[in-house]
């Protein structure tokens, strides 16, 4: 038997799970309480919010950790922190106030359009100070196109005089750009200077050091690291008001080559451009807002490359290495929505980058930005713009963080996602589920849940779980929150068995702008819904010399090897320009036999399923839309996960493994515990709408019934008693009805009903063994229930369902003559805390509602 199968039987596995705890400064005497209600729940860690907190890093917070650590002690759990008084990560507790050389900078252009020929012109300029210093004024040609300007300049930063800039202009119409340095163009004023490693140092002077001098002896013991929590460039448009066109620029779009934007600047860029470019950077400058035909490319792509250079090494490799040398780790994750990932603004310029020196790959998931039942159309969200765009959050943000965990050897597999948080309180176990099976069969395997929280109803980003027990869905959290734990073990300590990789797209938009090339999602989701599994992978892996902590790719027979991943090809989006450094890299690579398969602008994606010639590691045909599915290699054995994303239709697919070492092994439904004996293929994969299977092929012939399919019966013949108990108190249940037919049952919270109940209804009914029908299993399947359900048969706990298939075997528990059934169905807190978050979910009607039957095979 599989080892790590093993370890879960027996209650042995490891923990994945490290929730966050919203500490406000003034429910010191609840303490005790939340940290066990986080143990019921099934974690064995748990990750400290600094940001409601009223005195972090003072008094009032080591009183406060003195508590949280003792009881964490207690109960052999582990503590992470978050690093900051506050989101983004980089406020230094407002100490950079005291340290005002070590704030941002920018540089912002302003321009003018001057007729020639001019003789003796002049100009003024905004006033030079301390915090705004002219770096140089050029003069370029139009040429008509647009507002194309010809490369070739005339210097004019040696013509200032009293305030004015004197030229001489030759005939045509001449753009005259200022360049500036200055400390504005950002909403992040009192922040440190993310490329700045003294400016960073403050950061981990004011909370690092501050924490391991109150607490040395618990380093790499009950504290186990550190969280960075969204950290940033936080430049913006318009930061100097000169009156320049600014684009309306979307929270999350703001990119090298849009006019008005203020743009991260270091005074090392000058020389580190240069060497790049082959040429003075001051005067090319102007590229980064304005065409300047061919040297555009490359000198945009040079400034980004060494922005997010200075962003790695500066911060979190710094931290990550203090980290070390302390004896923990560090965590965390930027804004990657919506390909914030790869652009300044609210994003760090490059994903990869932004963590080299965590010890996890970190995303987060929050805010409605994944709807259960939206594969396809764009979404209304809680998050900026109120929009989603279904082909990043689905094909490229968890394959983001896995692919990186498998090419990092100082993250060793470890992916981590925060997780539920701002869905609002109608959220219910169900959208859990989905939301942590569509982390964990994308690679996903440690989980931030967001949130636990002292203060109840706390508005601050909804659902807090457990809710001072009065949360109905608490009970189903609890259930679920093992099963990511077993799931998350079983899948991790291999290697994952993926047929392609997809290069990154960060370098290409930089190089390209806008409508010049694609984003990794265009190939990402044409390989999710054909079932074609891949890892993606940044061009750092083929540029050795930038010092990434990647392993460095290589050819070997025929395939991309990076670390212990092999890929039988290499897509590459389009791009018109592609950086000629990795142009280089990619055809001395493609050279030694790796398939390369450069997609074009106007490629169908028939074509590139013709490209895809290669034996591929599972097929699966049928009907298989939204079924996803992951494979991982632990020495001999080969596990697979199996997800069925619909929330409405069932998957009637059969599956072909290529590539399994060994036939016999396992079926596992690890949420409803159920289990079969498995050899070789699978001819008939049938999995309800959010349904989940492991499957485990390890050379054990296990002692287990093979597989047969539930069939239905027939349509149960059920009357309920039916009872109420509010959240406010679960445990007292008042009668609702009587004599409710299982023909005739309703949703509680309909509108001719109680449309604001929240809490637990409980149903009972009895009936007889004559009723049952015969096989040799007997199943009762609930049917339609919103949402969970906790199912008693004379007596016996049979347990919890999430979410479809509500089906419970009772072949053992069933007894001759009258049977007693008691359903207690959850709803969720939505009815009755209405938050914002809430305004873009759907809240599920409550209660059975109906068809009920029963199954057997």
């Amino acid at each position: 038997m599989y080892q790590r199968l093993n370890d879960i039987l027996n209650g042995k596995g490891e923990n994945y799970l490290l929730p966050f705890y919203w500490q406000h400064g003034d429910h010191r005497e609840t303490i005790p309480r939340e940290v066990e209600r986080i143990y019921e729940s099934g974690a064995r860690a748990f990750c400290v919010e600094s940001r409601p907190h009223r005195d972090f890093v003072g008094e009032g917070w080591w009183a406060d950790m003195d508590i949280i650590l003792r009881e964490a002690k207690a109960r052999g759990m582990k503590v992470w922190i978050l690093d900051d008084d506050h989101f983004p990560t980089g406020h230094a507790v407002g100490k950079v106030k005291e340290h005002p050389h070590l704030r941002k900078w920018h540089i912002m252009e302003r321009h003018a359009d001057i007729p020639g020929p001019v003789k003796d012109g002049m100009l003024y300029y905004v006033p030079e100070n301390e915090e705004t210093i002219l770096l140089g004024i050029y003069a370029y040609g139009r040429t008509g196109e647009g507002e194309v300007c010809d490369p070739e300049y005339i210097d004019l930063s040696g013509n200032k005089k009293d305030g004015f800039v004197h030229f001489d202009l030759p005939y045509g119409l001449w753009r005259i750009y200022f360049i500036y340095k200055t400390r504005r163009g950002t909403d992040k004023g009192d922040y440190i200077d993310m490329m700045n490693p003294e400016a960073v140092r403050l950061l981990i002077d004011t909370v690092y050091e501050a924490h391991y001098a109150h607490y040395a002896e618990d380093f790499g013991d009950t504290i186990e690291g550190f969280f960075s929590d969204e950290p940033c460039f936080g430049n913006i448009p318009d930061g100097i008001p000169w009156g320049v066109r600014v684009y309306d620029y979307g929270f999350y779009d703001r990119r090298v080559g849009d006019v008005g934007l203020a743009l991260p600047w270091s005074d090392k860029l000058p020389k580190m451009i240069e060497e790049r470019i082959g040429e003075a950077a001051l005067p090319q400058l102007a590229a980064l807002w304005c065409d300047l035909g061919e040297p555009t490319s490359a000198l945009r792509h040079a400034y980004m490359d060494c922005i997010t250079l200075l962003y790695r090494d500066a911060f979190t490799r710094q931290i990550g290495d203090w980290c070390e040398e302390h004896g923990v780790k560090y965590i965390g994750h930027i804004i990657e929505d919506m390909n914030a990932h790869a652009r300044t603004g609210c994003g760090a310029g490059h994903y990869f980058r932004a963590l080299d020196g965590q010890h996890m790959s970190g995303i987060d998931i929050v805010l409605n930005q994944l709807i259960p039942g939206i594969p396809k159309m764009a979404h209304t969200t809680r998050a900026a713009g109120n929009y989603a765009e279904p082909a990043f959050f689905h094909s490229v943000l968890a394959k983001l963080a896995s692919s990186y965990s498998h090419i990092n050897p100082q993250m060793q597999g470890r992916a981590m996602c925060e997780v539920y948080g701002a869905y609002g309180w109608g959220e219910g176990s169900p959208i859990m589920k989905w939301l942590s099976d569509h982390l964990l069969v994308r690679g996903v395997n440690h989980f931030v849940p967001h949130a636990f929280s002292p203060k109840f109803p706390d508005p601050d980003c909804p659902p807090h779980f457990g809710g001072g027990d009065k949360d109905p869905q608490f009970e189903g959290f609890c259930h679920l929150q093992p099963y990511i734990n077993k799931v998350s073990h079983l899948l991790s300590g291999g290697t994952h068995i993926a047929d392609v990789a997809l290069l990154y797209h960060a370098e290409l938009e930089w190089a390209n702008g806008r409508g010049r090339s694609d984003f990794t999602q265009r190939a990402a989701e044409f390989l999710a819904e054909n079932q074609i599994d891949y890892d993606i992978i940044p061009a750092d892996c083929f540029l050795p010399h930038k010092g990434a902590r990647l392993y460095p790719a290589r050819a070997e027979d025929g395939r991309l090897a990076i670390g212990d991943e092999r890929y039988q090809a290499l897509i590459v989006p389009f791009c018109e320009i592609m950086p000629a450094e990795i142009e280089k890299a990619l055809s001395d690579i493609e050279a030694q036999g790796v398939n390369i398969i450069r997609m074009r602008k106007d490629m169908t994606d028939a074509e590139l399923y013709r490209l895809i010639t290669f034996e591929r590691d599972i097929e699966i045909t049928g009907s298989r839309e939204q079924l996803r599915h992951y494979h991982t290699r632990n020495g001999d054995t080969d596990v697979f996960m199996f997800v069925n994303e619909s929330t409405v239709d069932r998957t009637h697919a059969s599956v072909k493994f290529n590539n399994i070492i060994h036939m016999d092994g396992v079926a596992l439904d690890l949420l409803n515990g159920e289990e079969y004996a498995l050899h070789g293929n699978v001819k008939y994969l049938g999995l309800a709408p959010y349904q989940s299977l492991i499957i485990i092929f390890d050379g054990h012939k296990y002692d287990l019934p093979t597989s047969a399919p539930w069939v239905i019966a027939s349509m149960a013949d059920l009357t309920f008693r039916i009872e109420t108990a509010s959240y406010e108190d679960m445990e007292s249940f008042v009668t609702l009805d009587e004599g409710v037919k299982s023909d005739d049952l309703y949703s509680v919270t309909a509108m001719d009903r109680t449309p604001r109940f929240s809490g637990k209804i409980r149903y009972t009914a009895t009936f007889k063994s004559e009723d049952v029908p015969k096989g040799k299993r007997v199943a009762l399947d609930l049917g339609e229930v919103g949402v969970t359900s906790h199912l008693y048969l004379n007596g016996t706990d049979c347990g919890i369902r999430l979410c479809p298939p509500y089906r419970y075997d009772l072949t053992d528990v069933i007894r001759e003559g009258e049977n007693e059934l008691t359903v207690v169905v959850s709803n969720t807190l939505g009815n009755v805390l209405q938050d914002n978050s809430s305004l873009y979910m759907h809240l599920a009607p409550s209660g059975l509602l109906g068809k009920i039957k029963w199954m057997r095979k």
